[in-house]
């Protein structure tokens, strides 16, 4: 009777033992998988991210372009009427945080216009040169620097009153 009990403790073991060893080479071959598919979404991660990023800079242009409501700014500069953005109006108070572009808020006319006392002839230089200076051009300033002496003492007297010396 002991023998039976230790052949039958020992094939117990045995039998475990085997149990054993298959669950550990299946939860290795498991590991292995996972390692492989998590390889496999890394990469498509970064791909994704590289796709978002190309996106981004491909749509960025456009996003400048496209103008929400709220950021749409109505002016009327001594009776000539301009349409710009916050954002354009933004770009003036940093170059010159004392400019007073952004400061006309309370002149907001029945019309939906900001009425600005000025020569609207030279602001239309000006307001160009914000669009392009945003932009990144360089050369933002050549139409007001080749204007006409007579004109150029008018602007420099505009510039200064808005701040944008």
């Amino acid at each position: 009777i002991i023998t039976k009990m230790e052949q039958a403790f020992q094939n117990y073991e045995r039998v475990t033992r085997e149990a054993w060893t298959n669950l550990l080479a299946v939860l290795e071959a498991e590991r292995e998988i996972l390692a492989f598919e998590r390889r496999d979404l890394e990469e498509a991660r970064r791909a994704l991210e590289l796709d978002r990023a190309t996106m981004a800079a491909e749509i960025a242009p456009e996003e400048v372009m496209v103008v929400r409501p709220s950021d749409r700014v109505l002016l009327d500069v001594g009776g000539k009427r301009f349409e710009t953005t916050r954002n354009i109006l933004t770009t003036a108070q940093t170059l010159a945080p004392g400019s007073v572009l952004g400061q006309h808020e309370g002149r907001l006319q029945a019309d939906g216009y900001i009425f600005i006392n000025r020569n609207g002839e030279m602001f239309q230089y000006i307001l160009d040169f914000l669009r392009a200076y945003s932009m990144g051009d360089g050369h933002a300033a050549f139409a007001i620097h080749e204007l006409p002496e007579t004109q150029l003492a008018a602007m420099l007297h505009e510039l200064d009153y808005y701040g944008l010396e």
